[in-house]
């Protein structure tokens, strides 16, 4: 509570649901394209797509994509979610690591140093 004027008003701000649902699936977006993201930049494999429903039509909405060449899709639609997105990073590392392989793929040369889970990945896959 504060006061402001004389009146005493309620300093807690409930945001509206459209704004905590559009956050949580930003939340969703920046978990499934961030591992994404990490993933290709440390082995440069560009065997896997990432899209979202902002910016791919089709998609259910609040929903990320990924799909690989051997035609495999990973669609988390933020209604499933929402409540457990605890086990989003570890579910899209898994499905990465299933539908890749880092034989004969190369990183760009880059200044980041890389991710250690899937640098370790591509050197397993590339022992040269």
């Amino acid at each position: 509570m504060c006061e402001y004027d004389g009146a005493v008003q309620d300093s807690e701000y409930q945001p509206p649901a459209w704004m905590i649902r559009y956050r949580n699936f930003k939340t969703l977006c920046s978990y499934v394209c961030g591992e994404f993201i990490r993933f290709y930049l440390t082995t440069g494999c560009d065997q896997i797509s990432y899209t979202h429903s902002q910016i791919t039509e089709g998609l259910p909405n609040y929903s990320c994509r990924l799909t690989s060449v051997d035609e495999a899709v990973l669609l988390l639609p933020l209604d499933d979610w929402v409540g457990r997105m605890d086990e989003v990073r570890p579910l899209v590392r898994a499905w990465l690591g299933e539908h890749s392989d880092l034989k004969g793929c190369r990183p760009e040369k880059s200044h980041y140093q890389g991710d250690r889970f899937w640098f370790t990945r591509w050197q397993e896959a590339n022992p040269w």
